[in-house]
């Protein structure tokens, strides 16, 4: 019940967030669950191999790309953040040598952290700021949760065949099947409805390889998880564990939707069924 409630109440916030917070409310939204996200990561896998006090750092420095893309910023703003916050990081390292347990660790953990959590939710606002970049985060939405709810009920009546047992035991292939088939029914019904403007086959088809990186994001995950030797990324969210533990899909997918819109958008004056 307690994750139930707290699905339902999360989930009702962050549609009417979508519907109608104002660009800059949505920036900053963003530039929060950025900040949670980046502490559970550092929290998780450099607490063993980290000083305590470079931690905040890291945060700081991940924290760069989500900054720069508020205000209409250009896209080569939040690339040029990216850099100063890997060089940052590069020269923490080099400063911080002989502090540190595992530097090489320290470094590449620490980078990928900043491209996973600062780089990646940099396109939120981005999106946000397409034609119909509403409609679009809201179809991203989707995918997350029927891809997730999907998998669960058709893996736990139906699994057999296991997908990745070794990184994550409970997932099927017959729960990627249905979380695939869940988003792809769940967001055409929406299309169909409430967003007759879009095309309904290049949604479907955008979709089915949302829905695919969508599973991926879940056993990336499960991958950090595992290495880090925890169950859950936090205890921020009752019942659900982490923030991570709910964004991990959703922060692959709303990025590759941004770059297929700017591919439909190149290719829909050469392409009719793109249009």
């Amino acid at each position: 019940m307690q994750r139930l409630l707290t699905g339902i109440i999360l989930g009702g916030a962050w549609l009417l967030l979508l519907l109608y917070g104002p660009p800059g409310l949505f920036w900053l939204v963003i530039c929060m669950l950025a900040l949670l996200a980046l502490r559970e990561y550092s929290a998780m896998l450099l607490t063993a191999d980290g000083e305590p006090p470079l931690r905040p750092l890291l945060v700081m420095l991940g924290l760069l790309p989500v900054l720069a893309a508020g205000a209409d910023n250009p896209p080569e703003l939040i690339l040029a953040a990216l850099v100063v916050g890997l060089c940052a990081l590069a020269l923490l390292a080099i400063i911080c040598y002989k502090r540190l347990k595992r530097p090489l660790f320290f470094l590449l953990s620490g980078s990928f952290g900043i491209f996973y959590l600062g780089l990646l939710p940099a396109h939120f606002p981005l999106l946000m700021a397409m034609e119909q970049g509403r409609d679009w985060l809201i179809i991203a939405s989707l995918v997350a949760v029927a891809v997730d709810s999907g998998s669960f009920y058709a893996g736990t009546r139906l699994g057999r065949h296991k997908l990745c047992p070794t990184l994550s035991p409970g997932k099927t292939v017959e729960g990627l099947i249905g979380g695939v088939s869940a988003a792809l029914v769940v967001v055409g019904l929406t299309v169909w409805l409430f967003f007759p403007t879009i095309n309904l086959l290049t949604a479907l088809f955008f979709v089915f390889i949302l829905a695919l990186v969508g599973v991926f994001g879940d056993l990336l995950e499960s991958l950090l998880k595992r290495g880090a030797m925890v169950k859950d990324s936090g205890s921020i969210l009752p019942g659900h564990g982490g923030l991570l533990d709910r964004i991990d899909s959703l922060a692959l997918i709303v990025p590759l939707l941004y770059y297929l819109l700017l591919l439909k958008n190149l290719a829909k004056h050469h392409i009719v069924w793109f249009a």
